[in-house]
């Protein structure tokens, strides 16, 4: 059975409204009051059992790209398909670098558990969702049982690795891809048309694809809901800010750390560096697929997932 499930925060009350039953939770763990007023939070549950968090790339993308996960996670365990702040449902009053924030997203964490009850949990982290749960686990180590990373992104921040990017995503374009592609880059978000949006996320889905096969399946899936650009900036400025680095801290990780990565995603360095920094990982690669194993080799990648939340 799916749950839906809202927290409203309004300073230090949060409301759960959990089916057709509303309870008031006075927020404790904090200890302090939040900058965005009136505004939520939103979470899906999805089965019932270990709580495990699922978190979708971005920073800005919306959660239903990883909803099949957590539908499946949901037959062995509870899972926790988390709307980030400043995207879906989860937004701010106003979206700004004092709203979207990485200390911010930590503290959304902190509440969802607390309003859930649950005192530890297993994470998993896509893309961007991998960075997320990383740091989150490096300051709460004692909330976290496991992580499970699928594609990561940085494991700090270095302007190699965009150019690194660039290079891998571009390679999977043609020509005339890669021109259309660089016309469309130099517009501004918000002044996109519908179709130049539509043609930016088809783009994009081809270079995170690894073929063409069963293509309008699979792009409908990577391309669920909508990516809110400003909370990407945002993210991304604040990580700046702060030097982004996780390579000495998640070290000193006592917990079970697996990484399932497509040996032909642009991303794939990313796991490397992992397997360098963090040699008490194990890393599980697997063949012909891009940034979205759970699409286009959902037969190796579960039992892989499977294998990796029993940890």
């Amino acid at each position: 059975m799916i749950k839906n499930c809202t927290i409203f925060i309004d300073e230090k009350i949060m409301k759960m409204k959990l089916g057709i039953t509303l309870l008031a939770i006075i927020i404790t763990s904090c200890g302090q009051s939040l900058e965005y007023d009136n505004s939520f939070i939103r979470f899906h549950l999805y089965g019932k059992g270990e709580p495990v968090f699922v978190f979708s790339g971005g920073p800005g993308n919306d959660c239903h790209q990883e909803e099949d996960v957590a539908i499946k996670i949901g037959e062995k365990y509870m899972a926790i398909l988390l709307e980030q702040r400043g995207t879906g449902l989860s937004m701010p009053t106003e979206l700004n670098k004092h709203t979207v924030n990485l200390d911010a997203y930590i503290k959304d964490i902190l509440y969802v558990m607390d309003s859930l009850k649950i005192l530890k949990a297993k994470f998993y982290g896509h893309s961007w969702g991998a960075m997320y749960a990383s740091t989150f686990a490096v300051q709460f180590p004692e909330k976290v049982s496991s992580l499970v990373f699928i594609a990561p992104g940085n494991i700090k921040l270095d302007r190699s690795y965009g150019d690194t990017i660039f290079t891998n995503r571009m390679a999977k374009l043609t020509n005339e891809q890669r021109n259309r592609f660089d016309q469309l880059s130099k517009i501004d978000a918000h002044k996109m048309s519908t179709s130049e949006q539509s043609e930016v996320a088809n783009l994009r889905a081809t270079f995170n694809t690894y073929d063409t096969t069963n293509q309008d399946w699979k792009f409908a899936k990577i391309k669920r809901g909508t990516t809110n650009s400003k909370t990407n900036a945002l993210m991304m400025e604040d990580l700046e800010r702060m030097n982004f680095d996780l390579t000495q801290k998640l070290k000193s990780l006592k917990i079970p750390i697996t990484i399932i990565t497509c040996k032909e995603d642009p991303l794939a360095f990313f796991t490397v560096e992992y397997q360098k920094y963090v040699p008490q990982s194990i890393i599980q690669w697997l063949d012909k697929c891009g940034h979205f194993p759970m699409y286009e080799q959902p037969e190796l990648f579960y039992p892989l997932l499977f294998n990796a939340l029993n940890r």
